[in-house]
């Protein structure tokens, strides 16, 4: 009797410790993200990357926390890193439409980026290209005349960042 009332005894104490751990973890989650958020709304996006590296190592991230730190990569123009955030936080929520959405925009900016290059590598661009180039700047609401001029040494840094179009906030 004494054996049982022990083991219900110390099995009730590591559910009650699970579950404030749980608390905890949860709280220091949201309170990360939100920390995170603060960052990069306001233009710190250094501490708001190392903020959710550090929740990401701890284990602790979420969907939400994995697509913000693409949102940072893909205003860092880190393509690779922020397509491969954005598909941790797609793992975790598939049916998260601003993931998608800022997915979809990455590849439209790689493209448009590959056809920037063409356009000051390539002696003639005109035809086919130069109205498939136009139509995505079309898509970004940009022109060329508001991309800036990018020295032919520059390989995929040649469309900045259009006005009005960003990723989709969390």
């Amino acid at each position: 009797m004494k054996t049982s009332i022990l083991i219900a005894v110390l099995l009730l104490s590591l559910i009650n410790q699970g579950c404030s751990a749980t608390v905890e973890e949860r709280q220091v989650r949201e309170q990360s993200l939100d920390t995170a958020i603060n960052w990069y709304k306001n233009g710190d996006l250094l501490s708001a990357e190392q903020h959710l590296q550090w929740l990401h190592r701890k284990g602790l991230g979420t969907d939400k926390s994995w697509a913000l730190l693409g949102n940072i990569y893909f205003r860092q123009y880190r393509f690779k890193a922020s397509e491969s955030a954005y598909g941790q936080s797609l793992r975790l929520n598939s049916s998260d439409r601003n993931v998608w959405f800022n997915l979809a925009l990455l590849n439209l900016r790689q493209t448009t980026n590959i056809l920037m290059d063409a356009r000051v590598e390539l002696d003639t661009f005109d035809g086919e290209l130069e109205r498939l180039l136009n139509q995505l700047l079309k898509l970004q609401q940009a022109r060329l005349n508001d991309a800036p001029e990018v020295p032919t040494n520059a390989p995929n840094a040649s469309l900045s960042e259009p006005s009005g179009v960003a990723s989709r906030a969390l």
